[in-house]
């Protein structure tokens, strides 16, 4: 007993800083997270996380989250309908998020997009939807946030073609390589790096890291998915953000306190946050 004890694996420390970070793409819902919901945004904060921002992925599902909103003055929402969810998309619908969208509490419109791997809403259904979104977006000068999987080449002319170049946004939980950065970089658009990128196999993910710019870097956990190598295995939460943003210093040659504030800054100015 006392040497299996020894052998057993030591929790990863998170390597949090008191100068803080930003989650910029949080689940934290019941669904997820139960009674603990309470203890896992507490402890995010305790771990020095300034804010998180929670993005709906159903329209149907904004209650919650303005609840949330309304118990933690430092989570921030997003309202829309998620790609896999397209298919309910419909006129009301689109009423009902634009009646919103000026409420202080919605800093994005999303997340939303394309996503050609799982295909579970039509294409036709998801580029509907989307581009729904994207004039929402532009109509409320609202940022907004980006699934985009196996689907690029449409992503970026729906978002070039409706934006009509006053549209800002997020390409959340980046897949890519350094191959869409150029597109990416035409949009003017951010890029979120979330616990894939710590992982061995994510090497496309990991040399388009070094080369988004400085000012369009965010980092997410899209908790309660994709932990990050060193706590993998356990379930996603806020306070996990510090892992990647970790290993996305590394990949840019840099120690964690002076990436942390840039991606602070960068998360502020993109959701507009005080």
């Amino acid at each position: 007993m006392g040497s299996e004890s020894k052998q057993a694996k030591e929790p990863a420390k998170i390597p949090s800083l008191a100068s803080g970070i930003i989650d910029s793409h949080s689940h934290v819902m019941k669904e997820y997270f139960g009674e603990e919901q309470d203890e896992i945004i507490e402890r995010a904060f305790a771990e020095n996380l300034q804010a998180m921002v929670n993005p709906a992925v159903t329209v149907d599902g904004m209650a919650e989250l303005f609840d949330l909103a309304a118990r933690y003055p430092k989570i921030h929402i997003a309202i829309g309908q998620h790609p896999h969810e397209a298919k309910d998309w419909d006129e009301a619908m689109a009423q009902r998020l634009e009646a919103v969208l000026e409420r202080p509490q919605v800093v994005a419109v999303g997340e939303c997009g394309l996503d050609y791997y799982y295909n579970n809403s039509l294409r036709d259904q998801q580029l509907l939807a989307f581009g729904a979104q994207i004039d929402l977006a532009v109509k409320y000068d609202k940022p907004i946030i980006v699934h985009c999987r196996d689907a690029w080449d449409d992503a970026f002319e729906l978002l070039s073609s409706r934006g009509r170049g006053k549209l800002r946004g997020v390409f959340h939980c980046f897949t890519g390589g350094p191959e869409q950065l150029p597109a990416v970089n035409d949009l003017d658009f951010y890029v979120s790096f979330s616990g894939i990128l710590t992982y061995s196999s994510a090497k496309e993910i990991q040399a388009a890291a070094p080369l988004v710019p400085e000012n369009r870097l965010l980092v997410e956990t899209d908790c309660p998915f994709l932990s990050p190598q060193k706590v993998r295995g356990k379930r996603n939460e806020p306070a996990f953000v510090w892992f990647t943003a970790e290993k996305l210093a590394a990949l840019r040659g840099l120690e964690l306190q002076e990436l942390a504030p840039r991606l602070v800054a960068n998360t502020k100015e993109l959701f507009r946050l005080a």
